[in-house]
């Protein structure tokens, strides 16, 4: 049994890690709750965007924009998210693994990659790969602003218009309810990939058996798309990142909760265990006592 001293060592090292562990919970939970309220609102936003892509994807006849198609470029690009902190479970390890999947899948179909990254996490992946990212998004924590989503959007379609990219994805953790979330990959280059993402996961709002001939649109459906491709594409970037982020946060909550439990449950064992020594060096002493008691009667 270990000695009083080392169990009391023990047990305060276990009651500081139970104050720094709840601590951490208590701030992500803030800010999931944060990031949790931005999804939210922006369901409705989603739902309409799906109304409107759905008319363009319908139209009749179709919308030969350069955006809808793919082109004949073998090189594919992915923007992969991960987290800057640790301490969030397995949150990184499954981005990571889907990264992995596509750095196989393009050497299994000669297709090259380019990687853009944002978190170390994701970066110290790479780097143990000894892969070079295109670029790293190091200007902001968790999710970009208005004017960095713009860049994003202008530079992926950019490329993919001039034919530098046949593909663009984002590698993120999808966040579909606070008990699922689940690391996938979501195509927004060519178009007609998130326009059905859009349509499929919202909610139904009109009768899906409306078809474009339905409507009436002024200016015509080739000039709406013009300006409605840049917002859609921006709103997918952006949407992604929050995901991500009540993501890391829900996940970073779980495990800092489950090392709180687990530390009270040692401590109470180390309690229990110093409760025991005691005890019985009480009782040792106690025998030295009577012991010399009974050495000095019998004198």
């Amino acid at each position: 049994m270990a000695g009083i001293r080392q169990i009391l060592q023990r047990r305060l090292a276990a009651q500081n890690i139970s104050k720094v562990t709840h601590t951490m919970e208590t701030i992500s939970s803030v800010r999931y709750r944060q990031y949790y309220r931005m999804w939210l609102e922006g369901l409705e936003y989603f739902n309409a965007m799906a109304q409107l892509s759905y008319v363009i994807a319908s139209a009749h006849p179709p919308i030969l924009h350069p955006l809808l198609h793919t082109n004949p470029s073998t090189c594919h690009a992915i923007l992969v998210t991960g987290s800057n902190r640790g301490l969030c479970g397995s949150y990184n390890s499954n981005v990571c693994r889907m990264l992995d999947i596509h750095l196989k899948m393009a050497t299994r179909f000669k297709h090259s990659l380019k990687i853009y990254a944002h978190g170390k996490r994701i970066v110290s992946f790479l780097n143990q790969r000894g892969i070079k990212p295109e670029r790293v998004y190091d200007q902001f924590d968790e999710i970009p602003t208005p004017d960095q989503v713009a860049e994003i959007c202008d530079e992926m379609t950019g490329d993919f218009l001039k034919g530098n990219i046949g593909r663009f994805g984002m590698v993120y953790t999808r966040f579909f309810s606070p008990a699922s979330q689940q690391a996938q990959t979501l195509t927004i280059l060519p178009m007609l990939d998130l326009i059905d993402d859009l349509t499929t996961r919202a909610t139904v709002i009109w009768p899906w058996e409306m078809a474009f001939e339905d409507f009436l649109l002024s200016p015509s459906a080739d000039d709406i798309f013009d300006g409605l491709s840049p917002l859609m594409i921006r709103t997918a970037i952006a949407g992604c990142f929050v995901e991500a982020a009540a993501s890391e946060h829900l996940a970073r909550v779980t495990a800092m909760r489950n090392a709180t439990d687990n530390a009270g449950e040692m401590i109470e064992d180390l309690t229990r265990e110093y409760n025991r020594a005691r005890q019985s060096q009480i009782t040792n002493e106690m025998l030295d006592i009577i012991g010399g008691v009974q050495a000095s009667v019998r004198k």
